[in-house]
């Protein structure tokens, strides 16, 4: 007899919970679907150091999730070997069984976000479908007339800036040039402690910077959830040169 009312007992809550409970709903975001030019650390024409594809669409259909739009990451390495390991780390786990897992172990290396000179917008595109090209550095632009190949983020119209804040520039052959010496800090290179920069030994004032895009969204909970990232390509920056 207890045995009986022991297993109808259970009968009851476990009935209790299914219909109270109910299943946990988990979102998948389309990552980012392509990229129109691909850098590589190779290159040595400057006029080519930038990145372009196209941001995120939204294919959550479900009301109570909220797309946020594209994120884009970056982070500056001293050593081009830790970064290709970094690199192949984030893209074993970049597949479609876990959606989040590469963008989390990304931000674990301590990737950030790319700030802008106006100061961060997270993620930076907001808008679907777009076609986005951002060049970190400025080469051969005038500083009087501003033409030239110079540093942009297309879309939204801004100017990129390091995570560091708002004068926080990625042109470091600047810093030791006497013609901006009035703004030379916003020229330093990066050094250890700074969040963006995986430090280590800079062989010949080279630095390596590596960029991926990510879709963002977030649930009633505030949950974020992230697509699979498109590895944006990686580029040289010469702290021994004005131009880049």
């Amino acid at each position: 007899m207890k045995n009986k009312f022991f297993l109808i007992a259970s009968s009851v809550l476990s009935l209790f919970f299914l219909t109270t409970c109910g299943l946990d709903t988990y979102y998948t975001l389309s990552p980012p679907p392509a990229y129109l030019w691909y850098p590589s650390i190779s290159i040595t024409d400057k006029a080519q150091k930038y990145f372009d594809f196209y941001s995120a669409t939204n294919t959550n259909t479900d009301g109570s999730f909220r797309f946020l739009g594209t994120a884009v990451y970056y982070r500056i390495y001293a050593s081009q070997q830790t970064m290709n390991s970094h690199i192949s780390s984030i893209s074993s786990v970049n597949t479609s069984s876990d959606y989040s897992a590469a963008a989390i172990r990304m931000i674990g290396y301590g990737y950030q976000q790319l700030y802008t000179a106006d100061g961060s917008i997270q993620p930076l595109i907001s808008v679907e479908g777009a076609r986005v090209r951002i060049r970190l550095t400025n080469n051969l632009e005038s500083v009087s007339t501003g033409i030239g190949n110079s540093a942009q983020i297309t879309i939204i119209n801004k100017i990129p800036r390091r995570a560091l804040g708002v004068n926080k520039t990625f042109d470091f052959g600047r810093y030791e040039d006497s013609r901006y010496a009035a703004q030379k800090d916003n020229y330093a290179p990066p050094v250890q402690g700074d969040e963006d920069f995986e430090s280590g030994t800079v062989s010949d004032k080279k630095y390596y910077v590596n960029m991926y895009a990510v879709a963002v969204g977030r649930d009633t909970t505030y949950t974020t959830y992230y697509s699979n990232v498109l590895h944006l390509g990686s580029i040289v920056i010469d702290a021994g040169t004005v131009d880049n």
